[in-house]
């Protein structure tokens, strides 16, 4: 099960998603207030087993400095490379709209293959660079559902890659592997409604391969 939260804020997507069965769950992307996630998760009993960034631009981290103290003890998750966009205002695009932030670091690191799991429902990390260094994309295979971060939107579009960090080519390979995996395979992006990798194939039109 998935819940989006969009807050006008900052325009990202914020993801929570659990376990029906043992109601555990994460939260991906700190996009809108902690007080709001929160809420829905009381009124579902579900208990946030962890905090996860698709990457550390501003809009995703947003909130992050204020989420512990409404999920004490609840451990924050990135890819390694991605500490390096958090620690720097330029890399995280906060320093560009004026408010230069250093946002945590995360209690642990992630690489592609990795799983995270809520009781039986498990979510593989696979690793898609460009738009920042470490971004990731989360698949549950047995749903066929991904979490795109920006990787991948809805509507032909992907993230941008004139950022601090961002490359044009590896993103185009990032894309290229996930639109090797199956079409019916329902994505959520870091910003904007869902669709399916079938629907956004025409995203590869502007990459070019070597």
């Amino acid at each position: 099960m998935l819940h989006r939260f969009t807050d006008n804020t900052v325009g990202a997507n914020t993801y929570l998603v659990w376990d029906d069965e043992t109601k555990e769950g994460f939260i991906l992307d700190l996009a809108v207030p902690p007080q709001t996630v929160r809420a829905y998760a009381e009124e579902r009993g579900i208990q946030v087993k962890y905090l996860i960034l698709s990457h550390g631009h501003y809009d995703h981290a947003y909130f992050a400095a204020d989420y512990p103290a409404l999920f004490p003890g609840v451990p924050l998750y990135c890819h390694e490379k991605e500490t390096m966009i958090l620690s720097d205002p330029q890399a995280n695009v906060s320093a560009l709209i004026g408010a230069p932030t250093v946002y945590p670091m995360p209690d642990k690191t992630l690489a592609d293959g990795d799983t995270v799991t809520l009781g039986n429902a498990v979510w593989r990390v696979i690793h898609t660079p460009g738009h920042t260094p470490g971004c990731i994309c989360l698949y549950n295979e047995a749903e066929k559902r991904m979490l795109t971060g920006d990787t991948l939107f809805a509507d032909g579009g992907f993230g941008r890659f004139d950022f601090k960090y961002g490359d044009k080519s590896i993103l185009g390979h990032s894309l290229h592997r996930l639109f090797e995996m199956d079409g019916e395979i329902s994505i959520y992006p870091g910003h904007g409604r869902a669709s399916t990798l079938r629907d956004e194939h025409r995203t590869l039109y502007y990459f070019e391969y070597r």
